[in-house]
């Protein structure tokens, strides 16, 4: 799929996420329907932002860039205070640290992919299961399991 549909159509799916997010949870935390609507005007906001720039053909510069990338920072801020709050609490500690072993083991796999010396094609799935594993440890470094002992 062409890159310049891709990233307005990963907002507008982002956008209609926190939406429906929003939505589902007004009535029982109103905490989260509160940070899901100001996701969604956000993930709104930089899609529009990333199509005027993409149609109108706009070079690319440090004014354009760092209020995108500050954007999708807090977008990320959002989701994991957003999956730490529905998952703090809930998950064993073997299932937490079963995650987290499979996580660091993510991060291991791609880095000796990366740097392997046999061949170049095994650079960027190397370079996406990294990136993969380090955003998902930012996100599951947010969760606490649950009090209890290991079974």
């Amino acid at each position: 799929m062409n890159s310049q549909i891709t990233i307005p159509l990963i907002m507008v799916l982002l956008a209609a996420f926190w939406f429906v997010v929003a939505s589902v949870s007004r009535k029982t935390d109103p905490g989260i329907a509160g940070l899901a609507r100001v996701g969604g005007v956000l993930a709104v906001l930089l899609g529009i932002a990333i199509t005027v720039v993409v149609v109108l053909r706009i070079p690319i510069s440090a004014a354009i860039v760092i209020p995108i990338l500050v954007a999708v920072i807090v977008e990320f801020g959002f989701v994991i205070a957003y999956v730490s709050r529905i998952a703090s609490g809930r998950i064993s500690q073997r299932v937490f640290l079963i995650c987290i072993l499979a996580i660091i083991a993510g991060i291991l796999t791609g880095i000796v992919l990366m740097f392997q010396p046999w061949t170049l094609a095994a650079f960027n799935p190397g370079f996406d299961l990294v990136l993969i594993s380090l955003l998902a440890f930012m996100i599951w470094s947010h969760i606490t399991p649950q009090n209890g002992a290991t079974r």
